[in-house]
């Protein structure tokens, strides 16, 4: 929450309070610099921890799809279309990828919206409103969501990205099976993405189920990248920069003069002259 913008709004708060005050403070989890926060804000604060056993609610069926990286939004369409997922609530690794994501449903007519840390409030909140009343199919979110989405009777969670720490993992797929209900939890797992994946079955203690679709071609390419791989994007970067270095060239004084051609009939001055100015 602290990440989506809230802070500044915080420290604002705070300024208008007594100095004698009483605070509590409540985190999901204390990260470092939520600790950090957390000592500026409070005086010698007594810390209370409850640690829950690492693992999703009893409600919820899990289950691993093993797929090329580049074959995943592929197989999140396919199983919408097949109905074999109603709704979801899609778990990207990067906001770059969750407007990916988000653009690929939406030219494939698959109603989804996007929800991440450079999103505005109201576009924010328009989001999840608009998941939670059935206008939006999918949401698609970046972890920044992962502990302050709550939506009543979520029926699934895609994990499109494996995330890097197990506890993201659990947060994650909590969005579902909440208050006693059922839910499924889909993980996409690329090669690469495996010892992420063992490292939560450790955290979970045991091995999630591996699913294969049918009649789902998984040697298949995608027409589209749903991200240009990081060399294209330094190559890009690099090609904008030396082109803007060009356009800062040619707009210096002096330089736009030498490259412009002679009009016709205009006296140019002879070699040696040289012109004055005002």
């Amino acid at each position: 929450m602290l990440d989506m913008g809230f802070l500044p709004d915080i420290r604002r708060v705070l300024r208008h309070l007594p100095a004698r005050r009483q605070t509590l403070f409540f985190s999901a989890t204390m990260p470092p610099p939520i600790g950090a926060l957390a000592s500026e804000m409070l005086k010698n604060p007594v810390t209370i921890s409850l640690q829950r056993q690492a693992a999703p609610a009893v409600g919820i069926t899990q289950a691993v799809y093993p797929v090329p990286q580049e074959m995943k939004s592929v197989l999140l369409l396919e199983l919408i279309n097949r109905d074999l997922v109603r709704e979801a609530l899609v778990f990207t690794r990067t906001k770059h990828r969750a407007n990916r994501l988000t653009e690929h449903l939406l030219r494939h007519r698959v109603n989804a919206a996007r929800i991440h840390g450079n999103r505005s409030q109201a576009q924010r909140t328009e989001a999840l409103a608009g998941f939670k009343s059935g206008k939006y199919r999918v949401l698609v979110a970046t972890d920044i969501a992962a502990r302050g989405i709550d939506v009543t009777a979520l029926s699934h969670v895609v994990n499109f990205d494996v995330p890097a720490v197990p506890e993201d993992y659990i947060h994650r797929v909590g969005r579902t099976g909440r208050a006693e209900l059922t839910g499924d939890a889909f993980t996409f797992v690329a090669p690469d993405e495996e010892p992420a994946l063992r490292s939560i079955e450790r955290a979970v203690k045991r091995t999630l189920p591996r699913v294969t679709l049918p009649d789902f071609d998984y040697k298949a390419r995608p027409q589209t990248k749903l991200e240009i791989p990081l060399a294209e994007r330094i190559a890009a970067i690099r090609q904008r920069k030396s082109e803007a270095r060009l356009r800062g060239q040619a707009r210096r004084p002096g330089s736009a003069e030498r490259a412009r051609p002679a009009r016709p009939g205009r006296r140019q001055p002879a070699a040696g002259h040289r012109r004055s100015r005002r």
